[in-house]
């Protein structure tokens, strides 16, 4: 079995050469989609691996590609969740190191939150059946017992029935299945995956495709809550990518630009609420025809009233500077809404780009903020609590903002 680690700082690195069995170079390329990049070399047998902004595992039969983050392992869990308690994650500083297997820790992390949320019993809801039975229940289908007469013996009824059996449980019960189908689980957190899933016997085995769309919360489920957004991003990293007869790949792979401009929403959301209000990936008209549509990562609003747009970008070019788009994008929002300053918010980098620039013939302001993600999770959570005052007083005088001087947070 070969391993191959990509830890680039940034993520966009590549490795070394990798030479390969022709099964194993076909399975990685059909596994590998958005994911990973394999670059060719002049013998055949020998590819190179690329990084992308996908970090964590995926295992192809010979072959194993691990990706770390340059997010310490607690403050990875903290953007994971999104929202939940920093309480839930706190024992994972003791339990799970930075040089843990990542892919364990967040199999642990989604483990425990779905075993709290559980363990008083599950939820039961009301399930419409309909089933054949010896006695009346419900409601009798006259229609279809008139269509069959010689089934009186077992009419057909529709009644709802008061089970655990709900979509609720149904997405732990896939998320816990998905996770142990990871062959190189840790035996410890394998054995606690099995020991969670006991709990949800009589609970129906289901596609991690129906759990796209997130469950409405209610009073009866809202202790879920926490849990079941785990469970979702879980899915939605975890995929079985290729299957041909007795060779598989399997991934457990999160997107980090994806992940880091959700999570930015989240926090500042939490933060600023309910004064302000964000609206993420809102659709913005370029033009006057409304041919033209733009989703910025973030629009404030005060009230019906749009008082900022801004991005968040996690990923930096391999010179430690923002592209050119993420300019060329806010300087597009600010226009098209009649703003006269953009918010960049960016993550970890030591050659920080300027804090403000000013684009020529217009005057639009681009304010750039770090939120530096390889310290402590109590310095990342000043740096969103700085984030959400500058927010404050750019929604209450835009033209009037003094960008501080930014003060960088020392590596630990």
């Amino acid at each position: 079995m070969t391993t191959v680690e990509l830890t680039p700082i940034p993520e966009h690195g590549r490795s070394g050469p990798v030479r390969l069995s022709r099964e194993t170079r076909a399975a990685l390329v059909a596994a590998a989609g958005e994911r990973l990049v394999i670059h060719a070399t002049a013998d055949p047998d020998v590819v190179t691996i690329g990084a992308t902004s996908w970090v964590g595992a995926l295992a192809v039969p010979g072959l194993v590609v691990r990706v770390m983050p340059k997010v310490s392992v607690t403050n990875f869990f903290a953007m994971l969740s999104a929202g939940v308690s920093p309480e839930a994650f706190e024992h994972e500083q003791v339990t799970w190191s930075d040089t843990d297997e990542l892919i364990d820790g967040v199999a642990y992390f989604a483990i425990r939150l779905i075993d709290s949320a559980t363990m008083r019993g599950l939820v039961h809801g009301y399930v419409g059946r309909e089933e054949r039975m010896r006695t009346i229940r419900g409601r009798l289908l006259v229609e279809e017992f008139a269509r069959r007469p010689w089934s009186a013996a077992e009419p057909q009824c529709r009644f709802d029935d008061f089970t655990a059996d709900i979509s609720e449980n149904q997405l732990f019960r896939c998320t816990l299945e998905a996770m142990l189908s990871w062959p190189q689980l840790a035996p410890q957190v394998r054995r606690e995956a099995l020991r969670v899933l006991g709990r949800f016997d009589g609970v129906s085995d289901t596609p991690a495709t129906k759990h796209a769309v997130p469950v409405p919360l209610t009073r009866l489920n809202e202790h879920y809550a926490d849990a079941m957004r785990l469970s979702r991003l879980v899915l939605q990293a975890m995929s079985l990518s290729h299957e041909a007869g007795d060779q598989q790949a399997n991934s457990l792979m999160v997107d980090m630009d994806d992940l880091f401009q959700r999570w930015i929403v989240q926090e500042l959301d939490l933060r600023l609420a309910p004064d302000l209000r964000i609206d993420s990936e809102e659709d913005v008209w370029l033009d006057e025809g409304r041919a033209v549509t733009m989703a910025p990562d973030l629009v404030v609003r005060r009230g019906s009233e749009v008082v900022l747009v801004g991005d968040a970008s996690y990923s930096m070019g391999a010179d430690g500077y923002m592209a050119s788009r993420d300019y060329l994008q806010l300087v597009a929002y600010t226009t098209a809404m009649g703003l006269s300053t953009g918010l960049l918010i960016h993550c970890n980098t030591d050659r920080a780009p300027e804090a403000e620039i000013v684009i020529r013939n217009a005057g639009t302001r681009i304010l750039c903020r770090p939120i530096r993600l390889d310290g402590s999770y109590a310095a990342v959570s000043r740096s969103l609590d700085e984030l959400a005052d500058m927010v404050r007083e750019l929604a209450d005088a835009p033209g009037e903002v003094e960008v501080p001087t930014l003060i960088r947070t020392p590596r630990r």
